[in-house]
């Protein structure tokens, strides 16, 4: 037909189907996608630090529940919860802080404090509320456990117990610590090697 270019196989063209090497054939063009950036990586939570903030937690829930006109076995077990939850947190920052453990010391009956096993008379700061870690049972924090005293403990000769680097305690037997509300008693064990609290039957 007149007015009509004929179009030959190797005259296609070549921003279209660009020919090979050899320039002998065509070769479908196939347009690159863009190189994808990688994501950049979250930062995470370590154990040790997920092992604190569920210990605070149990700390928060111990000292929020209702203690008004509870029984002496109610306030017993609850002192007795909170107790290991202290231990547990002091546990905790033993391990995070190797070179700085931590210990509870028994100041009276009714008074235990969390420090470093290098200046044991000064508390450290307690999470919760940004205050000394000094725990009195019937004020602050333990306003709830009025009656509630230590009445015996097993801490190696002394009155401190400490915790190692990788959790254990600082002494070869098992310590013990007894709280006695009215009259009943329940006896807080940790086990020397794990440094894991228990809580006994309340007698």
């Amino acid at each position: 037909m007149k007015g009509v270019k004929k179009l030959l196989p190797n005259r296609l063209n070549p921003s279209i189907f660009p020919a090979d090497n050899r320039g002998m054939r065509a070769v479908p063009y196939t347009p690159r996608e863009p190189a994808r950036r990688p994501r950049p990586r979250r930062p995470g939570f370590t154990l040790v630090e997920m092992m604190i903030v569920v210990t605070i937690v149990g700390i928060v829930a111990v000292l929020a529940a209702p203690m008004m006109g509870s029984p002496d076995t109610n306030k017993l077990r609850s002192a007795a919860q909170l107790l290991v939850a202290d231990l547990e947190y002091a546990q905790a920052e033993s391990i995070t802080h190797s070179s700085a453990t931590r210990v509870l010391v028994v100041n009276n009956t009714t008074t235990y404090t969390l420090a470093t096993a290098a200046t044991s008379s000064v508390a450290i700061t307690n999470p919760v509320g940004k205050l000394p870690y000094v725990t009195t049972f019937g004020t602050g924090r333990a306003a709830s456990l009025d009656g509630v005293t230590i009445s015996a403990y097993s801490l190696n000769g002394d009155a401190i117990i400490g915790f190692g680097a990788y959790g254990q305690l600082d002494q070869t037997a098992n310590a013990t610590i007894t709280l006695r509300s009215g009259g009943n008693t329940v006896m807080v064990t940790l086990d020397a090697t794990t440094g894991m609290a228990t809580v006994g039957a309340i007698q």
